[in-house]
């Protein structure tokens, strides 16, 4: 008799909501409402694992490292582009000139790298001398992508041809950011609540958009005390349009012509 190779892993509902609770362990994200879409994703995912069965993959992601980033990859796909809410970027590049020093910002999650170097493109532009940008992400695949410096396609949509000139290199369609051109960034393979995130130092701008937005209620909270503690005296943290922000100790949400952003008590 052959065997079909191709036959989809079957899990249950319970063994799938065992699945949801370690992924919010892990990262603090809550994914339950991605339920529909996980038990569509996942039997394709289990087999490029090799994964026999489900119970098997909820054993091994627990003390398995290679699998556990395996897995935070596949559940952290996300798609995003150059110049993405290009109006709260500009409201950061004029802050930052108007501080007249040396300035430390962090971008997480940072996914493929294009809002870090959207960043340093502006302070380019806008002659910001010093300054250096860190990007931080949770999914391996995006931090390499990022360190690459390679894009294509529709990221690069917002971007005008004077841009691409000055901050890339084309070859066949394919743009490899020039860093030559702009501040130092850098990029760094981390989850928010590890260890090795508050040993980043000391940043005087975090700009945390579209993540906080699949965080419980706790892990929010959580989050918010690590970004004090992370951010200098009167340090600023802005989020995406969607992030809701809990009531909380550390930040006092501030409505500026620009723009709104939460500064550090």
């Amino acid at each position: 008799m052959q065997i079909n190779k191709e036959e989809k892993i079957h899990f249950s509902d319970l063994e799938l909501n065992e699945f949801i609770k370690i992924i919010n362990e892990l990262s603090g994200m809550d994914i339950q409402d991605k339920k529909t879409t996980l038990s569509l994703k996942l039997p394709s995912f289990l087999q490029t694992m090799k994964i026999k069965n489900f119970a098997e993959f909820l054993a091994k992601i627990k003390v398995n490292r290679i699998l556990r980033q395996e897995t935070l990859d596949f559940v952290t796909i996300g798609e995003t582009y150059f110049h993405r809410e290009l109006a709260q970027l500009k409201d950061i590049a004029f802050y930052i000139k108007s501080l007249d020093k040396r300035t430390s910002v962090l971008s997480v999650p940072c996914s493929s790298g294009e809002e870090v170097y959207s960043i340093a493109m502006l302070g380019a532009q806008h002659c910001i001398k010093d300054m250096y940008v860190v990007g931080v992400d949770i999914n391996s695949k995006v931090i390499e992508k990022a360190k690459l410096g390679k894009y294509q396609g529709r990221t690069l949509q917002n971007l005008s041809e004077h841009e691409k000139r000055k901050f890339f290199k084309e070859d066949n369609g394919i743009y490899t950011i020039n860093k030559n051109e702009l501040c130092p960034c850098k990029f760094t393979l981390c989850n928010v609540f590890d260890s090795a995130f508050m040993q980043l130092g000391k940043f005087d701008i975090i700009i945390s958009r579209n993540m906080i937005i699949y965080f419980d209620y706790d892990s929010k909270l959580k989050l918010l005390e690590r970004f004090y503690s992370l951010l200098s005296d009167g340090g600023r943290l802005y989020v995406g349009s969607a992030d809701l922000i809990p009531e909380n100790v550390y930040f006092k949400k501030v409505f500026s012509a620009r723009g709104t952003y939460y500064e550090k008590i």
